[in-house]
């Protein structure tokens, strides 16, 4: 392999001089010009927005907005790949655990991970969802607030929002709670079962037979050292 050459200071000073007399191409026109193709659509909507403002006819600023927008866009992304890892990470506790050390160690989420049991909670609904494919997951959401919401619609609502193109990844978590609040409260089937509230109320029984468990154990825990103590005052 050839090295690379190295210029002299003055042959650099010649190359430098020589550029000034070249004609500068912007390159932000460039990437702009492709992302007219691209984003046609998306342009057409930012010129709406600042329709009557300097921005609208602005090239530069226009590019500056794309190039933020691909940014958030890359990080919401990344925020829902970290929820679905973190979902996956606490199911996988599920198989190395009794369910008796499992119960102990939600009891306790928020002594260990940086968010609560309710949080965590919702991170495994939502991997379970996405794995299963129940939410596809090129269509999650990048809140986890919102992909929880959508975890709690029963079939038909789950329906309902498919036919309504509600399960996107930009849909907002107002959009899944009206959709849930409308099929909720409308003239259903006679003896239809609303799924989302027997699991809201599982989840709940669930959270109680938890707390009773531990409190049970620290019973018997404490009524054996009774008995021992009790045992060694009447051998005395």
């Amino acid at each position: 392999m050839t090295a690379p050459r190295t210029r002299t200071k003055s042959a650099l000073k010649e190359f430098l001089a020589d550029e000034e007399d070249v004609p500068v191409f912007d390159q932000r026109a460039t990437e702009f010009a492709s992302h007219i193709v691209v984003d046609g659509s998306l342009l057409d909507s930012i010129r709406e927005i600042f329709a009557g403002t300097p921005v609208a006819t602005d090239d530069v600023r226009l590019q500056q907005i794309l190039d933020v927008r691909a940014e958030v866009q890359k990080n919401w992304s990344d925020a829902r790949d970290s929820f679905l890892s973190i979902g996956r990470a606490l199911l996988s506790l599920e198989s190395i655990l009794s369910k008796l050390e499992y119960q102990k160690l939600r009891y306790g989420t928020d002594r260990i991970f940086p968010f609560s049991d309710a949080t965590a909670t919702q991170f495994r609904q939502i991997a379970r969802a996405v794995d299963s494919g129940r939410i596809p997951y090129d269509r999650c959401p990048g809140s986890y607030g919102t992909a929880y919401q959508i975890t709690l619609l029963d079939d038909y609502q789950l329906k309902v929002a498919n036919e309504r193109d509600l399960i996107r990844p930009n849909v907002t978590r107002r959009e899944i709670s009206l959709l849930r609040q409308e099929i909720k409260y409308q003239a259903a089937t006679p003896g239809r079962i609303d799924r989302s509230v027997l699991q809201e109320e599982r989840n709940n029984l669930r959270k109680k037979q938890q707390r009773l468990q531990i409190e049970l154990e620290q019973v018997a825990t404490r009524l054996s050292e009774l008995e021992s103590l009790l045992g060694d005052i009447t051998a005395e």
